[in-house]
């Protein structure tokens, strides 16, 4: 079982922000992603936002803390550190991950590793709910080949995985665990990557699906075949046949969605519950469409979360969404508010008679 709804979503817990939602009012996000920089120490095959990388940029430290600080007061509820580069990389992530637990928001980071170390893990770790690793691969060899590095870099982040779990035992209950981007150059090391990292101790290993974005610019076209799926599903079920610990989520669902390529949503009505902050300080509604105008309602350097949640161009995109958005060809397939927009259409369509339960 998948105790972190992964492969779904959550919304069913922010009952309160939906009534608001569902009575027409304009609400501020439940969850932001914040991309601290634009630069990368890695070059992965698969980066979606590999077109953001072309020139080096990074949000102030004290400009992006307050306005976290404002954006607990506003009810945000989670933020992810993430997005265009390697977030370990700038030095004011930390002042941001504290500033933000001390507002009652919950924080995450997905990373590399490569640039942890015992020290930052024990500044980041008491105050986050989890922590996430890109590797990609069971061997440095796959490693080296996925994320463009060299094979040393594996034992690296191997190491950064270990200290991040010692920091974690001694000072806070943060969640760690490992994302594996399944694609043609690593499906073969899933095994490798479930015995090595159950060893080392993660909670979990997630199994993604590849999604390709509509503006990276080393597509591949990859998809998955009914025996690519039912070959992971197998390897899966074997090591949990054999009592393992570490939790091993293989999204399945979402990848048998990749594969069917279709989406089972008409519009995009998911806007208002989440948001975006890129490298550069603009605040888009959605992260597919970075730079794009529909998208991009503010900016940190110029309004405060209240001037850009409730401001009328947030609004204006959120109605485009819901309304003028071809989500048929223009989405990304399995984006990040798929399965809240499969909810959310859902509850739209309401019935006759409803009062009969």
């Amino acid at each position: 079982m998948d105790k972190y709804r992964l492969d779904g979503h959550k919304l069913y817990w922010h009952l309160d922000r939906l009534q608001v939602w569902q009575s027409g009012d304009n609400i501020a996000p439940i969850y932001v992603e914040i991309s601290p920089v634009s630069y990368c120490n890695h070059k992965c095959i698969f980066c979606g936002l590999d077109f953001a990388q072309s020139s080096p940029k990074s949000l102030d430290t004290d400009v992006t803390s307050e306005r976290i600080f404002e954006m607990g007061k506003l009810g945000v509820k989670s933020i992810m550190f993430a997005g265009e580069g390697e977030p370990l990389l700038h030095k004011g992530l930390s002042k941001w991950v504290e500033t933000a637990k001390q507002n009652d928001i919950d924080v995450s980071i997905t990373t590399n590793g490569g640039p942890g170390s015992k020290e930052l893990w024990g500044r980041l770790i008491p105050h986050l709910t989890w922590l996430r690793f890109s590797v990609d691969a069971g061997s440095s060899s796959v490693y080296s080949k996925v994320h463009s590095v060299q094979d040393s870099d594996f034992e690296k982040t191997l190491q950064s995985i270990r200290d991040s779990i010692t920091i974690r035992d001694k000072v806070g209950n943060c969640t760690i665990g490992v994302q594996y981007l399944m694609i043609r150059d690593n499906l073969a090391d899933i095994e490798n990557a479930i015995r090595l990292f159950s060893e080392v101790g993660v909670d979990y290993i997630s199994l993604k699906p590849y999604s390709e974005h509509p503006q990276m610019l080393n597509k591949s076209g990859f998809n998955y075949s009914e025996e690519d799926i039912s070959h992971v599903q197998e390897i899966v079920s074997s090591y949990q046949a054999r009592g393992g610990k570490t939790r091993i989520i293989f999204r399945k669902a979402a990848t048998t969605n990749y594969t069917e390529s279709g989406k089972k949503f008409s519009h995009c009505q998911a806007l208002p519950f989440w948001g975006y902050i890129s490298s550069s300080g603009d605040f888009h509604t959605c992260s597919v469409f970075l730079n794009d105008e529909r998208f991009k309602v503010g900016n940190i350097y110029t309004d405060s979360m209240k001037d850009i949640f409730f401001g009328e161009k947030r609004i204006s995109s959120i109605a485009y969404g819901a309304c003028d958005l071809e989500v048929g060809y223009e989405c990304r397939v399995n984006c990040r508010m798929a399965r809240i927009n499969e909810f959310l259409e859902f509850l739209n369509n309401r019935p006759e008679h409803i009062n009969f339960i």
